[in-house]
């Protein structure tokens, strides 16, 4: 397995991705932009730089199947909030991260997504296929608002759609929500190439209009670094976006060869 990654803020805060990955296995946490008043001590890099610290530290073990290494990892990073005794978990808007991870297990790749972000593979006959988790796009939502500066939910709705039936789940406070995360397994001898990424990336395909085919002939040709580099240059031109709205997402991606 031969494996590349790149990671960029999507402006002058600091970048709330965050990724890792060993010769077995691939990460990417995708941080929720903070909320005021969210009852929290942390900043979210501090949460995904712990969630992701609790993922590695169990998804080594290839008995532990990916969803009980998500909760687990969930749990460990809830128990250090805790710890502080300053943090409130109850909060509707307690720091949180959408979750993509991949893993070899002999002859086979198993992979997990938990929020927004997404897993793409082309087989050894270039054929391409790709999963996301798309409850939080399903969702009518509601107007979106100032909040901080920022347009997004108010934060009622988002209590009553995050980590909820019918609604849509991302790794916060709650390790139930680990069950609900989607999970497939991919044949090693089939596969050629895999592309993990966050959705600041996949705005390329959301937004912007490319296909999958197109990203996996990209990065061969410009690699990880390049792609980033793509989504930045047609976020600048993009004429779409309201006021307040964030004409750059921090954006993350992991493309391993095989």
């Amino acid at each position: 397995m031969h494996l590349s990654s790149a990671t960029s803020p999507g402006g002058s805060a600091p970048n709330e991705d965050h990724f890792l990955t060993s010769s077995r296995w691939a990460l990417v946490l995708d941080g929720i932009t903070r909320y005021p008043d969210d009852g929290c001590a942390h900043d979210v890099p501090w949460f995904v730089k712990r969630l992701g610290a609790g993922v590695e530290h169990r998804i080594g073990s290839p008995e532990i199947g990916l969803p009980r290494v998500l909760a687990d990892a969930i749990a460990g990073t809830a128990q250090e909030h805790l710890e502080s005794g300053t943090c409130d978990l109850s909060n509707p808007v307690t720091p949180g991260a959408t979750v993509g991870m991949v893993r070899r297990e002999g002859g086979r790749l198993s992979w997990l997504l938990l929020g927004d972000c997404t897993v793409a593979w082309r087989d050894r006959s270039g054929r391409v296929g790709f999963r996301s988790d798309d409850r939080l796009a399903r969702l009518a939502g509601v107007p979106a608002v100032s909040v901080g500066g920022v347009r997004r939910w108010p934060v009622a709705y988002v209590e009553s759609v995050r980590n909820r039936d019918e609604g849509y789940w991302v790794a916060a406070a709650d390790a139930r929500a680990a069950s609900q995360a989607l999970t497939g397994v991919l044949r090693l001898d089939a596969v050629a190439e895999v592309l993990l990424c966050t959705d600041g990336l996949t705005r390329l395909v959301d937004r912007y209009g490319y296909s999958w085919p197109e990203l996996f002939e990209r990065v061969g040709e410009v690699g990880v670094d390049g792609l980033i580099g793509l989504v930045r240059e047609h976020g600048e031109r993009d004429a779409r976006f309201p006021p307040e709205a964030k004409r750059h997402d921090d954006a993350t991606v992991v493309h391993l060869r095989f």
